[in-house]
């Protein structure tokens, strides 16, 4: 199979062009400041303890002890004092010993060292590092450094000499300077221009700033002058050339001389045709550095600013019509600050015949996708499969069989799913002050269907004790109600307390998790003050609960270890808030009680909180049960397939995949791969998600230029390919090792930012042009109203396509209850990594792990999981991630056809048939004729069971029944007993039966 792999390793694919113009090649050309050429080498060497880059240097015949070699390197990486130089024989590889380092800064070097008798090259390199191999994590532990420090094993004696006849030595001849591959290749944008360099630009120059305009084929990457400005000079005119339906980007640099620009701004006018007879709207110009849309659908505005003597990089964008007239479009671009003077851009771009289909987007290098970042792509308020329109009568609404009832006051009177009432009486939101207790009260309600997904509702209270409660809120589609309770008071108001009690029914609040709680079995009495990375928690039962969200904080998408914000302000309030967990009036009433303790209202406080119904839908036993999936490399899913393997994972860091959260590397081969998977009924998902982002992602620097939107700030280091490129203000993430001594290189992305929406028209780009069949999640950082989105572009442009979610526990503390509100619409989990199955008691399966009270099913992961207990759940592990594989499992259920029965576990009251301990659980599988059992011993010591059948609940004769025990490899051996049998099951095991006739 052929790879095409674009701007990777130690390969790049151009795109293939005729036209004289910029192109993505243009900066791999080679550049020779000071003379000496920079260029890519023709042949890659072993980076371990080399490194990146190296000066080839020439030297004559001759006697001498030493050469002097200076070394004009005009190097943008930070310290470059405490890095090693080596200088190495190039006709045998050998290190030379003797080197001294007379002079090491960021514009040259200059070292002496022993050359041999011989006219010879050396290698001088001045970037070696000890290569990463395997992958890890740079977000832990002290910042990475992993260049080789400058220790040399130099003769003392002959270093005295050296120092002391420095003019007597000859001098050594650099001829070029070497990057091992396209990938590292600093260009004429990534070396610097010299303090001296900089003195001529601004010579006679008496502007605040100086402007820089460039093409979109030479990213800017520094913040200081690179040497490609120093050969083209400051410019008030920018020229470029774009195809027909392309997305134009074009870049401009603002050199801040002496002091700050403050408060940078740009207007445009139109760009006007030659023929001064057509026009493209300067609307349809944009900055994206100073405004755009942002992922929630809402307008943006930025802040710019310039530090003195630093560079800022602006970059633009404007849609060329598909039928635009061919020629010259000029337009004026104006730049100002709040505290220098203003500066016109004459810009023209010159629009030829050719067009773009697809806007660009398929070059990576002409940065088109930047209009990825506005896009509003799946924002609507309609619902999605599985999910009907909404209802409204009066004040009840129905949203695919969920009934809530709203109250006179706006608060919730009732909730009804799956014929069980959620709530045992209405919510209540109190108020104490030091005259007493007060409730929501208002009985002004308004009502009304704002879309078919959407029904909202507003309440206005009356002034009590100087206090007025106003309600606002709405449900949407999938049963998620969100509240905001906003507090208004007269002048200052001291208050005792806040409290937001949900009164739950019995069979409503049998289980816990969140709030500090681990999950499993509700506690009678329980209380927690806001200890550790939760703000949400969830209560019910087998058919029935509520997911409650405490909101109000600057993020409240999924509590992983890289985003844990401070708590909401009003329910933390400084420590004093807390939740209690408590049963009232003989247990017919379980209050999970939210509130403040005392704080203090100046004008208005607003109270939000958000309600999601459980289970969220119903689970599809016949989906679940004939989606079975492999996750490993690609080369092995011909033979999984064979053992009934029909789904596969493309993780990153495989090779057809190769970086993480970038899948637009690789693509004829994974087309390819996709295509041939899709002959055979098997479907492919990529691994995708935000979390983190690829040193290889085309649009990194424009990226990087918008401070720190995308991007979070940090001491930068990480792998040097970041420290010679990125340079500082960054944090590195994970990494991978690649083929040829590369390595994938993350960065840390903001929670919440227009990368979301870029994220969000790359999966549609993929489900167009590759066709995959949805995602593989890997703990992702936003929230339920971007899940909606993904959700919405699959059915779109790919219905049926598949989402799994992965999540380890020791990351997300409680996956079960931090993704809650994205389980709407996952099609799977795969729970989890960091699980420890074999000490987790049943509740604790069942809550934390099976997805089941939520409306959807899971996987076990973690060394493979238990798979004598998670048959319980009606579930297995993956094939080729453990240690045993689950196909006999799978035989097993397509032996018994059980995607046709009907599922019914212990945890329903009324299954038929259960076991004589409490801890040794059995599931059914029920068909007309036949039950398939599974039983788990949870216990930590083997148990003698028995079966307690209630015979007439089933159509099965007991004077006829028999158990029989199938054969399953590697899991149980073939057996026939009675149905009062008794048996023995090894503690954490199980014996998985058929109950039928003879």
């Amino acid at each position: 199979m052929k790879f095409i792999i674009i701007c990777a390793f130690s390969a790049l694919l151009l795109s293939c062009s005729s036209t004289q113009y910029n192109n993505g090649g243009d900066k791999y050309q080679q550049f020779a400041p000071d003379g000496i050429p920079f260029v890519i080498a023709d042949t890659i060497w072993d980076v371990d303890g080399r490194g990146n880059h190296r000066a080839i240097v020439h030297v004559d015949k001759q006697e001498h002890e030493a050469v002097i070699v200076n070394l004009p390197w005009r190097r943008s990486d930070l310290r470059p004092e405490t890095k090693k130089i080596i200088v190495t024989d190039a006709s045998n590889g050998n290190e030379i010993k003797d080197v001294s380092v007379i002079e090491q800064t960021a514009e040259k070097g200059t070292i002496a060292f022993k050359p041999v008798e011989n006219e010879s090259d050396y290698i001088v390199y001045y970037l070696p590092y000890k290569y990463r191999k395997g992958s890890g994590d740079a977000r832990y532990g002290k910042p990475w450094n992993d260049y080789t420090t400058p220790e040399y094993e130099t003769d003392k004696n002959w270093e005295e000499n050296v120092l002391k006849n420095l003019k007597n030595i000859p001098n050594a001849t650099v001829t070029r300077f070497e990057s091992r591959t396209k990938f590292d290749f600093l260009t004429s944008m990534g070396v610097i221009a010299t303090e001296n360099e900089k003195y001529k630009l601004l010579n006679g120059n008496k502007s605040s700033f100086l402007t820089f305009p460039e093409d979109r084929a030479f990213p800017i990457k520094l913040t200081t002058i690179p040497y490609r400005w120093v050969k083209n000079g400051p410019s008030l005119r920018f020229e470029g050339d774009a195809l027909r339906n392309e997305y134009y980007a074009w870049q401009l640099g603002l050199w801040a001389i002496e002091k700050e620009l403050r408060d940078v701004k740009v207007t445009f006018t139109d760009l006007i045709h030659e023929s001064n007879k057509y026009n493209i709207p300067k609307e349809q110009i944009t900055c994206f550095n100073l405004e755009g849309v942002n992922w929630d659908g809402s307008p943006l505005k930025f802040d710019v600013h310039v530090p003195a003597n630093k560079v800022q990089a602006l970059w633009f964008g404007v849609q060329i019509p598909n039928d635009a007239k061919v020629g010259k479009y000029k337009s004026k671009l104006t730049v100002s600050s709040s505290n220098t003077e203003e500066k016109n851009i004459d810009i023209e771009i010159n629009v030829r015949k050719d067009i773009l289909e697809d806007k660009g987007d398929g070059d990576l290098w002409r940065h088109s996708r930047l209009r990825w970042l506005n896009s509003t792509i799946g924002i609507d308020s309609l619902p999605v499969n599985p999910y009907e329109n909404m209802k409204l009568h009066d004040r009840q609404i129905t949203a695919t069989k969920k009934d809530v009832t709203v109250a006179e006051n706006g608060a919730i009177e009732s909730i009804q799913v799956n014929d069980q009432m959620i709530y045992s009486h209405p919510f209540e939101f109190v108020i104490e002050t030091s005259k007493g207790k007060f409730k929501l009260d208002s009985k002004n309600i308004v009502i009304e269907k704002d879309a078919e997904g959407l029904v909202s509702w507003k309440s206005s209270g009356n002034m009590e004790q100087g206090i007025k409660l106003d309600v606002s809120a709405y449900m949407e589609y999938d049963g998620y109600i969100r509240y905001n309770v906003k507090l208004s008071s007269e002048g200052e108001k001291q208050i005792k307390n806040v409290s937001l009690l949900n009164h739950f029914s019995p069979e409503s609040s049998e289980y816990f998790i969140g709030a500090g709680f681990k999950g499993g079995l509700r506690p009678q009495n329980y209380t927690w003050k806001w200890n550790g990375p939760y703000d949400s928690f969830w209560i019910g039962g087998e058919k029935s609960g509520l997911h409650v969200e405490l909101r109000g904080g600057t993020y409240h998408g999924p509590l992983i270890n890289d985003y844990k914000p401070a708590p909401p302000k009003t329910w933390y309030n400084e420590g004093q808030g807390k939740v209690r967990v408590y049963e009232n009036n003989a247990k017919d009433d379980i209050v999970v009680e939210v509130s403040t303790g005392e704080l203090k209202v100046e004008k208005s406080i607003d109270f939000e909180f958000a309600f999601l119904i459980t289970p969220v839908k119903p689970i599809d036993l016949k989906k679940h049960f004939s989606q079975k999936y492999y996750h490993s490399s690609s080369e092995g899913f011909e033979d999984a397939a064979k053992e009934g393997a029909n789904i596969i994972n493309i993780h990153h860091s495989r090779s057809l995949n190769p970086v993480i959260n970038y899948p637009f590397i690789v693509r004829d081969s994974l087309i390819s791969y996709i295509e041939e998977q899709h002959k055979n009924n098997r479907k492919v998902k990529l691994y995708y998600t935000i979390r983190e982002l690829t040193n290889y992602t085309e649009e990194i620097f424009a990226l990087k230029s918008l401070n720190h939107e995308i991007f979070v700030s940090g001491v930068g280091y990480g792998l040097p390919w970041q420290c010679e490129h990125l340079i500082d203000d960054y944090k590195p993430a994970w990494y991978t090792q690649l083929p040829d001594q590369m390595s994938d290189a993350a960065l840390v992305l903001n929670g919440f930012s227009r990368w979301i929406n870029y994220y969000l028209e790359g999966l549609r780009w993929m489900l167009e042009n590759y066709e995959i069949d949805g995602l593989y999640m890997d703990d992702v950082s936003f929230d339920r109203s971007v899940m909606k989105r993904i959700r919405k572009i699959l059915e779109e442009y790919r219905p049926g396509s598949l989402i799994d979610l992965h999540s380890n526990t020791g990351y997300s503390i409680g996956p079960a209850n931090q993704y809650t509100d994205f389980f709407p619409y996952v099609d799977r989990l795969w729970f989890g990594e960091s699980f420890k199955y074999n000490e987790m008691m049943p509740d604790e399966w069942f809550v934390t792990f099976s997805g089941i009270p939520f409306g959807v099913m899971s996987e076990m992961l973690q060394d493979g999981g238990n798979r004598f207990l998670g048959m319980v759940y009606g579930t297995t592990g993956r094939h080729s991630y453990s240690q045993y594989s689950p196909a006999p499992i799978w035989k097993l259920w397509e032996d018994f056809k059980i995607d046709e029965s009907k599922m019914i576990g212990y945890w329903d009251e009324k299954s038929p048939i259960k076991t004589n301990h409490e801890n040794v659980k059995a599931t059914l599988f029920i068909k007309p004729d036949q039950i398939l059992i599974s039983v788990g011993n949870f216990y930590s010591e083997e148990k003698n069971v028995h079966l307690n059948i209630n015979w007439r609940e089933l159509n099965i004769d007991p004077e006829k029944a028999i158990l029989e025990i199938p054969e399953i490899e590697n899991f149980q051996s073939r057996d026939i007993l009675s149905v009062n049998d008794k048996f023995i099951i090894k503690n954490k095991e199980g014996i998985i039966f058929i109950l039928k006739e003879k």
